[in-house]
């Protein structure tokens, strides 16, 4: 997969309470990642860290690409906009730097790619949530967007506007774009999400999407006093996650099928590893909805 962008070991606090510690994943193109967690957990202040509007208080951002343009839309977006989504849009477009006629062409292939056209020059303040929510992913995409960060795009929208902005995501993502979100809605997660993010107790655990083709895995969590010592099981296991303990060990999340995990098990316990916990990953739906 074309990776471009890698979080490393993220950590944050707010006011001495920490939100996030060691965050550790990689972004690639042509993907849909679901930020997921209960209420307080931490999501929104992740995305802005990728959107590189707050800062962490460790770790760091790798971008693989030398100009990564990002788009961000937040939860709460302006209601009350008196400009028609072609004034709006030319007006954040002119503000960027973009040149009349740059933003002409643009304009008018977003107005498309959202179906839009005929409320080009209706009044923002009249559309419908699902409406604005589109024109507000439009003015993130002016600069051709490669990674788009949503803050709860689907919230409050009825299920006629959450269908057509999902049909509007699988579109930009076929177009090689990577979309960031957090979402509430099983039904985004198990049609659209390629990989989903679960943030539980400050960590991130990357976990699979709901595809229905996928053969029963294991997801396996252990402690090893060296890193070194997987090089021989990486053939057997998916690190989803690795990060350095207090006590010098690594602390491993990873991914198996089911018919390597009596090797592997058999393995690690021969390289005197601590096996914390391991559990069945093909029963998708009711390991997630636990997390909303």
């Amino acid at each position: 997969m074309n990776t471009i962008m890698e979080i490393q070991n993220i950590s944050k606090q707010y006011r001495g309470k920490k939100i996030l510690e060691n965050a550790t994943f990689s972004i690639y193109a042509n993907q849909i990642i679901a930020i997921v967690g209960k209420n307080g957990a931490g999501k929104s202040t992740l995305l802005k860290i990728i959107a590189e509007l707050v800062d962490a208080d460790s770790g760091s951002i790798v971008k693989h690409r030398q100009s990564l343009k990002i788009g961000y839309v937040p939860e709460v977006t302006p209601s009350h906009i008196l400009f028609t989504p072609e004034e709006y849009l030319y007006h954040m477009g002119r503000i960027r730097g973009m040149t009349k006629k740059q933003l002409q062409q643009k304009i008018n292939d977003l107005l498309e790619l959202f179906h839009l056209q005929e409320a080009r020059n209706i009044r923002i303040v009249n559309f419908s949530k699902g409406m604005k929510q589109k024109v507000m992913i439009m003015q993130a995409m002016l600069e051709d967007t490669d990674l788009l960060i949503l803050d709860e795009p689907l919230s409050g929208l009825d299920p006629k506007a959450q269908s057509d902005l999902e049909e509007t995501l699988s579109i930009l993502k076929a177009k090689g774009l990577c979309i960031v979100l957090t979402c509430h809605e099983p039904k985004l997660l198990q049609h659209l999400v390629d990989t989903v993010l679960v943030i539980q107790n400050n960590r991130v655990i990357q976990v699979e999407s709901f595809n229905k083709n996928d053969s029963p895995k294991n997801k396996l969590i252990f402690e090893i006093s060296s890193a070194k010592l997987l090089d021989d099981l990486f053939p057997f296991l998916e690190i989803q996650q690795q990060c350095l303990l207090n006590n010098g060990c690594h602390e491993v999340i990873a991914v198996m099928k089911n018919e390597d995990t009596d090797q592997v098990l058999l393995n690690l316990l021969h390289k005197k590893a601590s096996i914390k916990q391991l559990t069945p990953i093909n029963q998708k739906e009711e390991q997630f909805y636990t997390h909303f």
